[in-house]
């Protein structure tokens, strides 16, 4: 890269707590490297997806613009939608056919997306699929942003409730990959700058700063209530919840979780490895052992099973 050529990193934020005080921590680096050198040695481009369900609701906006006065000196994309992955992943649409979903003539991205969402008759499988649309949308623009990496804002109790969905939804063998810092089977970097801290510490490192808007987010970043209904819960939510609960009982032993992941191998983008069509996670062996010639991994065969055509 050419000396006057810096490089763009990329960070999503979500409105929670953890990308938030990762957005104020590298803003405060960035700012300390122009007064002593007058000069950054990187920029910073910052995205916020708005989910399903959310897009109603006008606090979104207003945070966002509150974020982009508060911290001028990043690049602040507008507002994306999940929906928006049919137009930014070129792979995508292609993919999707691969869970039985294909585009119909004249169907826009949004009644595609519709009705891929609808098609899920269980909640883990709408949460799995969702989770997948919003990587391969994040990528999707950290690429076309021309970015080198991606920061996420994941907190180590983010990171141990990943791991552990991963292995209860059948992708137990790519849970070092989810996890891991340096290359990524999507072929940009992923980091975790975040990862040794608990989400319970960055709640009081929030109320500690005078920044209102970590002030907001660590209020309303309390610990999530187990559902009534454990069937009605998506695995994601389930260990989410459990994550969190326990984490602030047992920090110590909620972190091996984490640790123990990280010192698996992970499995690096080398052209010998199969990526799934789907989560592009690395290919492994199903149930026992066995493996299989799909073009789908375990977990989203498993979950191609929840999905009607």
């Amino acid at each position: 890269m050419p000396e006057d050529q810096k490089c763009r990193l990329f960070l999503p934020v979500s409105g929670g707590i953890s990308s938030l005080v990762l957005l104020q921590i590298l803003d405060g680096q960035l700012q300390r490297q122009v007064a002593n050198r007058n000069r950054t040695a990187y920029d910073i481009v910052v995205a916020r997806v708005v989910l399903p369900g959310e897009e109603e609701q006008p606090t979104i906006t207003g945070q966002s613009e509150d974020l982009k006065t508060r911290f001028p000196t990043h690049t602040f994309l507008p507002l994306l939608e999940l929906h928006d992955v049919l137009r930014l992943d070129s792979k995508i649409s292609h993919d999707l056919e691969y869970l039985g979903i294909a585009r119909e003539e004249d169907e826009s991205d949004k009644e595609l997306f519709d009705r891929l969402i609808s098609s899920t008759t269980s909640n883990t499988a709408r949460a799995d699929l969702q989770s997948i649309l919003l990587q391969r949308l994040l990528v999707a623009t950290a690429k076309r942003e021309g970015c080198e990496g991606i920061l996420w804002g994941h907190s180590d109790t983010r990171l141990a409730a990943l791991a552990l969905a991963d292995v209860a939804k059948g992708r137990g063998g790519s849970v070092s990959s989810t996890i891991a810092d340096g290359s990524s089977m999507h072929g940009i970097d992923f980091s975790y700058p975040l990862r040794e801290l608990y989400e319970a510490e960055l709640r009081l490192y929030g109320h500690a700063t005078s920044e209102p808007l970590l002030v907001e987010a660590a209020d309303y970043a309390t610990p999530v209530k187990a559902q009534a209904n454990i069937r009605a819960t998506s695995i994601d939510d389930l260990l989410s919840t459990y994550i969190t609960s326990q984490g602030e009982k047992y920090p110590s032993i909620m972190a091996n979780v984490v640790r123990t992941a990280s010192k698996l191998e992970a499995r690096r983008p080398d052209g010998t490895i199969a990526a799934c069509r789907v989560c592009v996670m690395p290919m492994t062996g199903g149930l026992g052992g066995q493996t299989t010639t799909s073009d789908l991994c375990y977990g989203c065969q498993r979950m191609r099973q929840d999905i009607r055509t």
